[in-house]
């Protein structure tokens, strides 16, 4: 099979607001940082009057997990693509080519606002640490038209991030049982999927090579609090490799074969953790893409990581001549 593109994603796509707010705001809304809800539009509307009065709007920029990724394979120079949808009325701001070509992308156009996320900064949180708040509006449809098995055949990887309404989910499941076997699958189930447990998420499970996780999310997954078990029981699922987001203490590669740690690298400056896991998952696809080995791969995806902090939402995302440098280090063995 020749694979035209590298990787096309299949996730949210939402709007993402930057705000800084104090921990007395976070306390008041019962939310902690480190940690992702999902709400209302009522909520919304309430808690964004209360943010115009009394936080600091630091940026606006697209977001959602998988389109995140896309959008930093893209960066570094990959032929990408997308499935899903997005509000109609804000196609613009949502910048959809930064995802891939126009002819790349399957993208449907409703008559619904686009997904929204706020990224709430605690203000006097060295780390810059973040609560999300998500309202899926426009998300609730992605799969509700016809998919098309061949535009994902077409790829080398495809990559299923998580949503809210369970009628995505069905597609995403129904996708996995007609996907091209020569195709890839990597999955990263985020705090909502990772919920539902393993009888829910095993369709797509049996058909992942790459799973991304972290740690809580792992043990909510399986219910295992011991990293090895828990990956145990994702490899007799079919998993392959399984890859922890350790957060400042770097990431790691599980395989049947072995364990792979790498720490993290400092930033030079740090705006903004929000899309760093998503943007870390992108490095190491790309690491496999150039036929790295799993460690090389692991320093691309923190090296990556590290750069997306620097910046608010994709600002400083990682870029063509950031990906070919470090593979010339690499190949020259260079550190």
């Amino acid at each position: 099979m020749f694979h035209q593109m590298h990787a096309i994603g299949f996730g949210s796509l939402n709007l993402d607001e930057f705000w800084e707010v104090s921990p007395e705001f976070l306390r008041r809304y019962g939310l902690r940082t480190g940690e992702e809800y999902v709400k209302d539009l009522e909520w919304f509307e309430r808690i964004c009057a209360d943010l115009c009065s009394t936080g600091e709007l630091l940026a606006r920029d697209p977001g959602g997990s998988a389109a995140n990724m896309i959008a930093a394979l893209c960066r570094m120079g990959f032929r990408t693509g997308f499935y899903g949808a997005a509000g109609g009325r804000d196609a613009e701001a949502l910048r959809l080519t930064e995802l891939g070509r126009e002819e790349d992308l399957r993208i449907q156009l409703v008559d619904l606002p686009a997904g929204r996320c706020l990224a709430l900064i605690d203000r006097e949180d060295p780390r810059k640490d973040r609560a999300l708040v998500i309202l899926p509006n426009a998300n609730d449809l992605a799969g509700s038209d016809r998919m098309d098995p061949d535009y994902f055949a077409a790829a080398k990887w495809v990559h299923l991030t998580s949503f809210v309404s369970r009628e995505p989910l069905r597609a995403q499941i129904e996708l996995m049982q007609s996907v091209s076997g020569t195709t890839g699958v990597s999955f990263d189930p985020g705090a909502v999927y990772a919920a539902l447990g393993l009888t829910v998420l095993e369709p797509i499970l049996r058909r992942s090579d790459l799973l991304f996780v972290t740690e809580e999310e792992l043990e909510t997954m399986t219910g295992a609090s011991e990293a090895r078990m828990a990956a145990a029981t994702l490899f007799e699922l079919g998993v392959r490799t399984i890859v922890t987001k350790l957060g400042d203490q770097g990431i790691r590669a599980i395989t049947r074969e072995q364990v792979i740690h790498q720490e993290s690298i400092p930033p030079r400056q740090i705006r903004d953790r929000t899309g760093a896991g998503d943007v870390a998952a992108a490095g190491f696809l790309a690491g496999l893409i150039a036929s790295l080995d799993l460690a090389a791969s692991l320093e691309l995806a923190a090296a990556a990581a590290s750069r997306s902090i620097e910046g608010y939402g994709r600002h400083k995302y990682p870029d063509r001549v950031f990906f070919e440098q470090f593979v010339k280090r690499r190949v020259s063995g260079q550190t």
